[in-house]
This record gives structure tokens, C-alpha cells and sequence, in this order.
């Protein structure tokens, strides 16, 4: 076929012949994006979960100020309730003025080692083995104020047992003596 044969086959099928040039064209634009189809739809997902994000921050954004104000209400009393782990005399006070407070015997009090971490951080875990003796709603009224006290208590273990033996507490049984053992956690500042 020459080019004259093929010019007026091209003449007489223009429509077949213009279909076949776009069907050879979009057949090579295929291979040429077909690896970039999965890069392009990876971008749809990104794009759609970052309008998604920036959808939500707008919706939240409203009242963002009364939020912003909540937290550092909320910051400034977990401050106000954290100690300074190394400030030992202080953190003793606080149980020593419990104990005056509901006429308590402070049979033991000790501070621990705080746990060394690795990574830095702004609150840590004190922790504190406490033995206190008194009757039964003295130490109910004391474990009540460590929950609602002005520090934050995380208890990790509570015994009781009896202060005094069987021939003791037949002398006076309507309000027999006990020992409350506690390991619990002050927060602390770093």
C-alpha cells in the first residue's frame, strides 16, 4: 500500500479511522499511567483524610477558646495538687497534719525512690508506704480525704489488721483499734 492507496482509504473510513488513532492513542496513555493510578488514588486518600481533618478542625474551632480556657483551668489544679518530690519535709507535713487532723497515730511514713525514665516527663508517680493507727471511721474518714484531698492519691494497696491482740480488744470491743497500711502514689512535679 502506498500512500495514495492509504489516503483514500482514509477518505472513504474517516470515522473508523479516527476511532482506531484514538483507541491506539488511549491504549499507550494506559501503559504510559497505569503505574501511577495506585500513586494517584494513595493521593485521593490522603487528600480526602486531610479535608477530613481540616473539616473537623473547623467544627471544633468554635468553641475552641472555652476549650483552650477548661485546660489550663484543669493544668492549674493538677498543679495546685502536685508536689515537688524533692521537698521531703513538706510532703511529710501533708500526713502529718492528716494525722492531727482525725487523731490518728502515724505508725510509719516513708517516701520511695521515684522510677528513673528515659524519656523526660512532666508529671511523675511518688511513691509513699503510709501506716496509720486509729478506729474504724477514723481511717475511713482518712482514706476519704486522701481520694478528695488537695493532692492527687493513687492507691496501690490498702491492709488492715488489728492494732492490739484478743485480750486487748475484750477490754473495750465497741471501738477496737486497727492499723491501716497503705503503698500509694503522690503526683509529683518533674
Amino acid at each position: 500500500m502506498n500512500l495514495q492507496g492509504l489516503l483514500s482509504f482514509i477518505k472513504k473510513h474517516p470515522l473508523g479511522v479516527g476511532c482506531a488513532a484514538v483507541a491506539v492513542i488511549l491504549g499507550v496513555l494506559t501503559v504510559v499511567r497505569g503505574g501511577s493510578v495506585s500513586e494517584l488514588e494513595t493521593q485521593l486518600l490522603e487528600r480526602t483524610d486531610q479535608g477530613d481533618r481540616l473539616k473537623n478542625n473547623l467544627r471544633y474551632s468554635a468553641q475552641l477558646d472555652e476549650h483552650a480556657a477548661t485546660m489550663a483551668e484543669a493544668v492549674r489544679t493538677i498543679e495546685s495538687k502536685a508536689i515537688n518530690p524533692g521537698a521531703l519535709a513538706t510532703n511529710l507535713q501533708f500526713f502529718y497534719r492528716l494525722e492531727q487532723e482525725f487523731g490518728l497515730t502515724l505508725v510509719d511514713i516513708r517516701q520511695g525512690v521515684v522510677a528513673e525514665s528515659k524519656e523526660p516527663r512532666e508529671y511523675l508517680s511518688v511513691p509513699y508506704v503510709v501506716a496509720v493507727q486509729g478506729t474504724y471511721l477514723q481511717l475511713l474518714d482518712f482514706l476519704q480525704r486522701l481520694e478528695q484531698g488537695d493532692r492527687i492519691v493513687q492507691f496501690a494497696t490498702a491492709n488492715f489488721s488489728p492494732a492490739r491482740g484478743a485480750a486487748a480488744q475484750s477490754v473495750d470491743p465497741t471501738d477496737p483499734l486497727i492499723v491501716l497500711t497503705l503503698d500509694l502514689f503522690l503526683l509529683g512535679k518533674s
